[in-house]
């Protein structure tokens, strides 16, 4: 005769629970498991840390409480020592591996926890110390001496920047001390120089005066016994004089476009021969940038940063004497603060053309899917603004930049076009987009493009953060306008 049904469903319970003969009721345990049995660090460059994970799991049926202890080599270092994992749960522990020598290290990991069949399990910890390859910077001559050269004149001279080490030596930012009269014909700062390898660098000297000249160059790297190395210059002898100096109050970094002041005023002359008058100069910018300076004789002046990469301005101070300082440089990195940022420039003075950023579907110009001048803050997405994109800059007057940036993109697909809108007399023009995604750049292509001709350049998938380059032939749109 069948059982009634609540009569099953406790007979199925209690079947859950079933008892052997010998124990009775089971009770619900944890149960661990782990992987690796042996954590194998091999060669790792000597103070250099390298880290690894052990998982701890819990196969059981009751929460896992699981203490790790380190035993051996002091070399190992645990990143976490204890954890509480839930039934089907892992941990995952983080070991770090220090090698203080060029020796061989090991130590044993301790799992102590609450499995009643396993309390303990030791996970074998091994590692190498091994020598890591070292620039160094080596500079002949330490000493310039151009000898004799009348004003009006210059004479130039050269040295020659050595990496002696077996790894990559990479020089830093080259400074100028001493005298203006000296300058670098040829500049190394940000080379990197392969191991055994060397750059020239030229160097020239225009005396503005005929009591001698000195100077310093200074050349920063990432030498680790000589991180700094000083090359001393000479002119006419070298004299006594004592130079004004120049010093540039200016950001590190930027979030472009954005106007950047750049200030003079702690600029000094050692010796009271003031007022000071300025000479402000950008060194570098930005390929496909235009910006200048809004005054280049004053003791503050800006510029406007309207592309992401590179900058560097400069500044020399003359004294009273007409003696000019070296010259100070600031280096500034311009990144977008956005997670997507594109950026479009071209190669001619007059011709307009126009960046279109697209949401997943849109059509050309059609509102509000499409970001272009004539839409430059649709609404997109959920409500608020992070996930909407902007046209933060549009050029008309030919070069560029323009750029949309978006802050916080919602997960789909964008499409990236440029539209050759009105040629002013420049016909084919050569096109540059620049994807940055995350503030890195994604990607850079170019394109000839016609008057009225659209390029599809590609599409950014979101949130994966890729560019993916489209091979679309040139079109015409039906449109020229939003809709």
């Amino acid at each position: 005769m069948p059982l009634p049904p609540e009569e099953t469903e406790m007979l199925a319970l209690l079947t859950l629970l079933a008892c052997n003969q010998d124990t009775g009721l089971q009770i619900l345990s944890p149960e661990i498991s782990v992987v690796p049995e042996a954590l194998d660090f091999t060669e790792q460059i000597a103070l250099l840390p390298a880290e690894q994970i052990v998982s701890v799991s819990n196969a059981g049926l009751a929460d896992l409480e699981v203490q790790a202890s380190l035993e051996g080599s002091e070399a190992f270092e645990l990143l976490s020592a204890q954890a509480t994992v839930p039934p089907g749960r892992t941990w995952e522990l983080g070991v770090r591996f220090t090698a203080p020598s060029y020796l061989d290290y090991s130590g044993t990991l301790t799992l102590s926890s609450n499995d009643e069949e396993t309390p303990v399990v030791e996970v074998p910890l091994r590692g190498t110390g091994v020598h890591a390859p070292q620039p160094d910077i080596a500079l002949e001559p330490l000493a310039v001496d151009f000898g004799v050269v009348p004003q009006g004149s210059f004479g130039s001279a050269f040295l020659i920047v050595r990496n002696e080490g077996d790894g990559e030596l990479h020089l830093g930012s080259v400074q100028q001390q001493g005298s203006g009269a000296f300058s670098l014909s040829t500049d190394p700062s940000g080379a990197t120089i392969s191991a055994g390898g060397e750059v020239p660098v030229v160097l020239s000297y225009r005396p503005t005066q005929d009591q001698g000249d000195t100077g310093a160059l200074v050349f920063p790297s990432d030498d680790p016994d000589e991180p700094r190395v000083e090359v001393l210059l000479l002119g006419n002898g070298g004299g006594d004089l004592v130079y004004p100096e120049a010093v540039i109050d200016c950001p590190g970094q930027l979030a472009p476009p954005v106007w950047v002041d750049l200030d003079g005023s702690g600029s000094s002359d050692p010796e009271g021969n003031t007022p000071l008058s300025f000479q402000w100069s950008l060194t570098e910018q930005p390929t496909g940038s235009h910006s200048s300076l809004t005054q280049d004789s004053t003791e503050t002046t800006r510029f406007f940063a309207d592309a992401a990469g590179s900058w560097e301005a400069q500044l020399v101070v003359t004294n009273t004497l007409g003696l000019a300082s070296a010259p100070a440089r600031c280096q500034m990195l311009a990144v977008p603060e956005e997670a997507l940022h594109v950026e479009l420039t071209w190669d001619t003075p007059a011709a307009d053309l126009d960046l279109h950023l697209l949401d997943a579907g849109a059509e050309f110009f059609e509102r509000p899917g499409d970001c272009n001048y004539c839409n430059q803050t649709p609404h997109w997405g959920a409500t608020g603004t992070d996930d909407d994109p902007r046209l933060a800059l549009d050029d008309r007057g030919g070069y560029g930049p323009e750029n949309i940036k978006l802050l916080d993109p919602a997960s789909g697909t964008y499409r990236v076009r440029v539209h050759y809108f009105e040629e002013h007399g420049d016909e084919a023009v050569v096109a540059t987009v620049r994807v940055y995604l995350h503030g890195a750049l994604e990607a850079e292509v170019s394109k000839v493009i016609h008057r009225n001709q659209v390029w599809d350049v590609g599409e950014v998938r979101w949130p994966a953060a890729t560019f993916g380059v489209e091979t679309t032939a040139l079109w015409e749109p039906g449109v020229r306008s939003c809709w």
